[in-house]
């Protein structure tokens, strides 16, 4: 029973590659505050966030592997294969989402009036 296919490590890292590259136009764009080409359609935060789940995921799903082995009592096993690549897109995609999510934040706060 596999549920999700399984990558090469080198594919996964150059799909993650090249899935990271919308989210870090917009924030480098957005960063620097220029009125680029694209920048209302790179800006859907649909396409920003779904782009950035979907390489943390093949990342992660290069990286770790879980076995469920049925003895008594049923052992589950955890291995991580550290690859440079992944785990630097991995820890990318957490600095991107940790970025917007700060923006989205900071953005949307006001401080309440003291009585």
């Amino acid at each position: 029973m596999r549920a999700f296919p399984r990558f090469s490590n080198d594919v996964s890292a150059v799909l993650g590659g090249f899935l990271l590259v919308v989210p870090i136009y917009f924030v480098t764009i957005s960063v620097l505050r220029y009125d680029a080409p694209g920048l209302k359609f790179f800006g859907s935060p649909i396409l920003i966030l779904g782009t950035l789940v979907i390489a943390f995921a093949v990342n992660a799903r290069s990286v770790l592997s879980v076995k469920l082995v049925p003895e008594k009592p049923p052992v589950l096993n955890i291995a991580l294969s550290l690859q440079m690549w992944n785990v630097a897109e991995i820890i990318l995609v957490l600095l991107l989402l940790s970025a917007l999510l700060t923006y989205g934040f900071v953005e949307n706060f006001e401080p309440r009036p003291i009585k």
